[in-house]
């Protein structure tokens, strides 16, 4: 909600008076981004996403539409604004606007929670055979090996000029060599296969299975927003992102996996391709890139606990997979 990123967003009186014009009396607003602000108004509090360019947001309301009034709830949806229009151009992005939903995000920590995640990510899936074939073959697909490889060799090449503090330092070679073995061990076979069914099942993914893409209101339905990353990939690949970000939080241990997983989450345990994959360190790669491509000292602190917290019982996890494997 940071006011400080309106760069290039030509005032606040011009935005006031565009709002006017949509139907909008706006008494205050902020940014999460500088392509997503809240706003509060007479009508109620808001939602503004704003897309460089308009198919993505034609796509993106297409999607939209399929979900609204879908009930338990599965996607939080966009609405139009009060004159009717469905968007509007201001500054540089084209805006859509939806309800600013009630709730909070996830806390992977905490068992309801992963378990509320879980039957949403069910939910999710379970809808995409509502989605006709021309939307459908709009979404974006992608590979998974050259995806991963070209994250771990970022990581490699960040890793080389990195000035690693002496606990980091000895834990970068193990944790490059789970990615290589990994890779070295990826079942193309059977993700080919995979992806094959997918298709000619229309199987979606949400793509960015994060805490903070749950809405989780009191006793209601956990459900899922952010239409950003939808992709025409099997849904497994949604099942193994939401592993990686879950397992850190339960000391990589697949008997907590037991007790808060469903059907659909727990029956990719026990697919040879998957429990390979959940040795690369995605999620490390991911933060790491990140934190060391933008050099900030406050990231690269927070990446370094978050990779030392836990490393001792992932290594156990992926040491253990590596020994059945071989």
């Amino acid at each position: 909600m940071n006011r400080d990123v309106r760069d290039d967003f030509q005032g606040d009186r011009l935005f006031l008076k565009k709002m006017n014009e949509m139907g909008l009396e706006v008494l205050d607003f902020g940014f999460f981004r500088e392509n997503v602000i809240w706003i509060k108004t007479k009508q109620g509090k808001f939602v503004l996403k704003g897309f460089n360019r308009s198919e993505t947001c034609s796509k993106q309301l297409k999607l939209s539409k399929l979900y609204h009034g879908q009930k338990p709830r599965i996607m939080g949806t966009y609405t139009a604004f009060p004159n009717q229009k469905k968007t509007v151009q201001f500054g540089k992005y084209i805006w859509a606007i939806m309800p600013f939903y009630k709730g909070e995000g996830l806390h992977f920590g905490k068992k309801d929670d992963v378990k509320a995640g879980v039957e949403a990510i069910s939910r999710f899936h379970s809808f995409s055979k509502h989605i006709p074939v021309p939307l459908y073959e709009q979404l974006s697909s992608y590979s998974l090996f050259k995806k991963w490889s070209d994250r771990l060799n970022a990581f490699k090449f960040h890793a080389r000029s990195a000035n690693w503090n002496h606990q980091m330092q000895p834990l970068i070679s193990e944790i490059i060599m789970w990615g290589d073995w990994s890779l070295s061990h990826f079942d193309h076979e059977a993700v080919k296969t995979l992806e094959k069914k997918a298709y000619k099942k229309k199987e979606i993914t949400h793509g960015d299975v994060a805490p903070h893409n749950f809405v989780k209101y009191k006793d209601r339905d956990t459900y899922l927003i952010d239409f950003d990353l939808f992709a025409a990939v099997p849904q497994a690949f949604d099942w193994l992102q939401y592993a990686n970000r879950i397992l850190p939080f339960w000391h990589w241990s697949y008997a907590k996996m037991e007790e808060v997983g469903n059907e659909d989450f727990l029956k990719c345990f026990t697919k040879k391709w998957f429990v390979i994959c959940l040795v690369f360190p995605t999620d490390l790669y991911r933060e790491w890139n990140r934190a060391l491509k933008t050099g900030d000292n406050e990231m690269i602190e927070a990446v370094t606990r978050f990779t030392l917290r836990d490393f001792s019982h992932r290594k156990k996890f992926v040491e253990k997979i590596m020994k059945r494997m071989s």
